[in-house]
């Protein structure tokens, strides 16, 4: 059940990771998700997330550079963990933040690692909490923001929010993994992104 899980996620992991919603009038929420890389940041907000939704930063694990080796990328983690319930449905969106529009490989790596991160939680959870149903049964999406602009840039920036061509569906090699899906979501940046548009 998602009480379950939020309340074993509120209990596992460290408020510093956590990002919290802001509430608005119409029984919406609003997150701003920032990125910060070499002191210049960008961001990104994300309106119309449920109620019942809970999202940490995944890169604030740490990249295991003494442990693994790196050559399949396997250091590598996206930047968010969206865990969420909409009408019952159980939903996972493991999003990448990006200022530029990089090779896709890296961030489709990126997007891998953070599923793992996942599945380490799940089974933290699961042993720790002696929950078995932790973590289980949500519908895993990836998806990539791109050409978010950097806050020194932003006054140059006069883009408006604009519906069409907002997203693109990129296949994923296929894993013969039933988890993971079998495309992510790339998205242009906007002022404002819906949650509506990363399910």
């Amino acid at each position: 059940m998602w009480e379950k899980d939020h309340q074993i996620l509120s209990e596992l992991i460290s408020n510093n990771v956590e990002i919290p919603l802001i509430p608005l009038p119409n029984s919406s929420n609003e997150v701003t998700l920032t990125e910060n890389i070499d002191n210049n940041s960008y961001s990104i907000k994300i309106k119309g997330l449920p109620k019942e939704t809970f999202i940490l930063k995944a890169d604030e694990f740490p990249a295991l550079l003494n442990f693994f080796n790196g050559l399949k990328g396997e250091r590598k983690r996206a930047d968010y963990i969206i865990l969420t319930n909409i009408k019952n449905k159980k939903i996972a969106i493991f999003l990448e933040l990006k200022s530029g529009n990089p090779d896709n490989k890296d961030s489709i790596n990126q997007l891998k690692g953070a599923f793992c991160l996942y599945k380490y939680l799940q089974k933290v959870g699961q042993i720790f909490w002696e929950e078995t149903n932790f973590l289980t049964d949500y519908e895993i999406k990836f998806a990539v923001i791109k050409e978010i602009p950097q806050k020194i840039k932003l006054k140059k920036q006069t883009s408006k929010f604009k519906r069409e061509n907002l997203v693109s569906k990129i296949p994923l090699d296929q894993l013969n993994l039933p988890e993971i899906p079998k495309y992510f979501s790339s998205l242009k940046h906007q002022q404002e992104i819906y949650f509506k548009t990363l399910l």
